[in-house]
Parts: structure tokens; sequence; C-alpha cells
């Protein structure tokens, strides 16, 4: 992660939708990304504390996954295919508009595919996305999805 970020801020110098995203998810909070030595190295210094960076030891385990998932869709090289299966465990439901922000801008140049049984984040996914979110089923003791017809093709297509 910290590698992520430092290509990110020393590299690409290209930090604007990382910025935002760790603004919205904490607080106006923003990440310290010093050039790296022999190691990268990262901090995040809350609006409360600007004098006093918190290292990823000290935080929690839902700041330090959001900070992970903002390290793949918004990384260097952005993947084709991005696979997020259940990103909203141990985040803070308040982290939910800025993880689907993320996403949204990710899936500009990324397709995403997402799992998720959170009832907040797959209609702020579909409101900033437009892409209407598909229920999974059991139907007969075999997992659907729901609408879709044995042809793979959904009712609305």
């Amino acid at each position: 992660m910290a590698a992520v970020f430092a290509t990110l801020y020393h590299t690409r110098e290209d930090t604007v939708d990382l910025d935002r995203a760790v603004a919205d998810a904490f607080g106006r909070a923003r990440l310290d990304v010093p050039h790296p030595g022999q190691f990268a190295e990262f901090s995040l210094v809350f609006p409360d504390f600007p004098h006093r960076p918190f290292s990823p030891r000290e935080l929690s385990d839902g700041q330090m996954r959001f900070l992970a998932l903002a390290a793949a869709p918004l990384s260097y090289r952005r993947p084709r295919f991005i696979a997020l299966n259940e990103p909203e465990t141990s985040l803070h439901p308040d982290m939910l508009p800025a993880l689907a922000d993320m996403i949204a801008s990710a899936s500009r140049e990324s397709q995403i595919w997402i799992v998720t049984h959170s009832e907040r984040l797959a209609p702020a996914v579909q409101e900033r996305c437009g892409v209407r979110p598909r229920r999974v089923i059991r139907r007969d003791g075999a997992t659907w999805i729901d609408g879709m017809r044995l042809t793979g093709l959904m009712d609305d297509e």
C-alpha cells in the first residue's frame, strides 16, 4: 500500500482522486507520503491533530481497509478488471459514500464487479454509476441472479 501511495505521489504526481477519497472518508484528513528511502511509508494526518501523523499501526481495521481498497482502483496502472468482495466490511457507514465515489472514479477505466450485503453501498454505487444492482438468490437449491434467464441474458436487456 505504501509503495502504491509513494508511486502516485512521487512518480505520477497525480493524487486528485486519492486525496479526495481520503478527505471524504476521514473527515478532511490527508495522507502524508514522504519520498521513499529504503522503504515506502505513509501516515494519515487528521485536521484535529495537524502536527501528529498517525502511522498505519495506529489506524483502525476499517481505516486500513479503506486505504487498501483505495490502492487497487486508484493505483498507477489501473487493472482492467477489479473484483470487490464485500468491500464494506469493517468500514464505518460514513465511509460508504467515499467508497462509492472511489468505485465510480475507477469504473471509468476498469470494469468493476462488486459483491455486497450493504443496503447503503449498492444504491450509492448505482446513483454514481447508473448501473442497477443485481440480487443473488437461491432457487431450488441453486444460486441464481434475480432476473437472469437460462440464456444468461437479464430480463431488462
